[in-house]
């Protein structure tokens, strides 16, 4: 087990043709202490697999490298952040964090990289200073990340992102710039729209993000299906490093060790 505050040695995914690797992250999102389902601008609750703890031990043990776990509430309190460490803290797995909301300045920031997380993805709060999230990223490295939460505009808005509660975060674009400027190294991209209805990836938009940004991208929203997923593996030499996924595993319609074989991704046994 490790100690709060120092992160494990990140594993790398499985090298594609392309030379480029390619991780799967089963996901645990909490709020209230317990798993929830992120939807749109919102969440609900999970109706079984209630004890975020019981669901990351399970997905350890059934061969994940890699766990990504989301604050769902507003975290400017701290409480999440108590829930993180007690989940990081519970694994030996490499863990990805985001904090949906909360952290947006540097003692916030701290606080959430001395969970123990082996790497920290900002989340929508972050958005709306996009300076300060941008000298974040370049003082952090790769440690750092960037969750790119995307909603298709109608007609002249283009590519929005979703910030706190809803509100408008300003252009994808925009943002990919600065931050492609000051060295972020991936992005979780998110169609809102399809988060948490397993209605299936937007494939177009993570080409046309792995097509304006040199980051990695981690491709996450709509997965339902292991057809789904094969579909966003093989967009692995075009920059989609990985898959998140969440609901279509609590649902069922597909267990890890299922999708791990699909995508080539096989634990290193030590």
């Amino acid at each position: 087990m490790e100690m709060g505050g120092m992160p494990r040695d990140a594993v790398s995914g499985q090298e594609t043709a392309g030379g480029r690797g390619f991780e799967l992250f089963p996901s645990v999102h909490v709020a209230d202490g317990r798993v929830v389902h992120l939807v749109g601008d919102g969440h609900v609750p999970e109706a079984t697999l209630t004890d975020p703890v019981h669901v990351a031990l399970a997905f350890q043990e059934q061969g994940a490298r890699w766990l990504h776990l989301v604050v769902a509430e507003d975290d400017s309190a701290g409480g999440g952040l108590v829930q993180a460490r007690r989940i990081i803290d519970a694994v030996s797995m490499n863990v990805q964090l985001m904090c949906r909301r909360g952290i947006d300045d540097d003692r916030a920031l701290e606080a959430a990289l001395d969970t123990g997380c082996t790497r920290l993805n900002l989340g929508r709060s972050a958005l709306t200073d996009l300076t300060w999230c941008a000298d974040a990223v370049t003082r952090h490295g790769a440690r750092l990340g960037v969750s790119l939460p995307v909603r298709i505009g109608g007609p002249g808005r283009g590519l929005r992102l979703a910030g706190p509660g809803g509100s408008d975060a300003g252009s994808l674009w925009d943002a990919v710039t600065v931050l492609d400027a000051a060295g972020c190294a991936r992005y979780v991209v998110t169609d809102v729209s399809r988060e948490g209805t397993l209605a299936g990836p937007n494939t177009s938009l993570f080409t046309h993000v792995c097509a304006r940004s040199t980051a990695g991208v981690l491709a996450a929203g709509g997965i339902a299906s292991l057809n789904d997923l094969r579909t966003v593996a093989d967009l692995a030499p075009h920059g989609v490093d990985g898959a998140l996924v969440g609901r279509a595993l609590y649902t069922g319609a597909f267990t890890l060790p299922e999708a791990l074989a699909c995508t080539g991704v096989v634990r290193e046994r030590g």
